[in-house]
């Protein structure tokens, strides 16, 4: 009996290929538009370009930034993001390991009612923010962690905040301000809280360490400033006002 070996010399062929990809399951928080919820986003669009240029395979999950930590924790994801360089918890830097690049983020409050952007005046859990969030909030603002509640995503923390359900918000400047234009929201005033810089984190491994290594080498600054120059309409606001729809 003739065996054909055309599909043996393809598989010789195609092997080599399979076995030099590096697979990287990232667990992603929706952060738009860095991360949007369709899976979009000017992060995914800057690692997937990277697939291109070396031998890394990028599976995207998107999930709380909670889930995303456990995950890495138990050592079931090689990266998350988005991830507060050198300002999450001490428990965090235990099992993780940030990459060396970022960009700035701007952390805003944002509320219904002027008057409650003044944070000494609220009461407890009437400070929204997503899971995950709360405990890192609390830490680099010096606010009371009773006064914060977790909520599952950006849609709902807006729509409870424009209904009164919580007081105030906070969260990064421009995925709030674009879930408020995308849901059409009038009368939602914002205040600067601070500026940190933001990037991905891998684990805390020997294995970890070498992909940092490679994403380190591979993220050039000019990458970053490509897609950090895109955001200068809302980084260059004033520090409070009212969100505008038309940006």
């Amino acid at each position: 009996m003739r065996i054909s070996t055309f599909p043996f010399i393809a598989l010789l062929l195609i092997a080599p290929l399979q076995a030099s990809s590096q697979e990287i399951s990232v667990g992603l928080e929706p952060f738009p538009p860095f991360i949007n919820e369709d899976g979009t986003g000017y992060a995914i669009d800057m690692l997937s370009a990277l697939s291109k240029q070396s031998d890394l395979r990028f599976n995207f999950h998107l999930m709380t930034w909670a889930r995303a930590k456990r995950e890495l924790k138990a050592q079931r994801l090689e990266m998350i993001g988005i991830s507060p360089k050198n300002n999450e918890t001490a428990d965090y830097y235990q099992y993780a390991k940030e990459l060396n690049w970022s960009f700035n983020a701007t952390v805003d409050l944002f509320s219904k009612n002027k008057a409650s952007l003044d944070l000494d005046t609220l009461p407890n859990q009437s400070i929204g923010t997503l899971i995950g969030n709360a405990d890192f909030f609390a830490e680099i603002s010096q606010i009371p962690r009773n006064k914060f509640i977790e909520i599952s995503s950006l849609n709902q923390l807006v729509k409870m905040m424009n209904k009164g359900r919580i007081h105030t918000v906070i969260f990064e400047r421009i995925s709030m301000m674009s879930t408020i234009q995308k849901l059409n929201l009038i009368n939602i005033h914002y205040k600067k809280l601070m500026t940190i810089p933001a990037t991905f984190a891998v684990k805390n491994t020997i294995e970890g360490s070498l992909l940092k290594e490679k994403l380190d080498k591979l993220i050039s600054k000019e990458s970053i400033a490509t897609y950090q120059k895109k955001l200068t309409t809302y980084s260059q606001l004033p520090s409070f006002g009212v969100v505008s729809l038309s940006q």
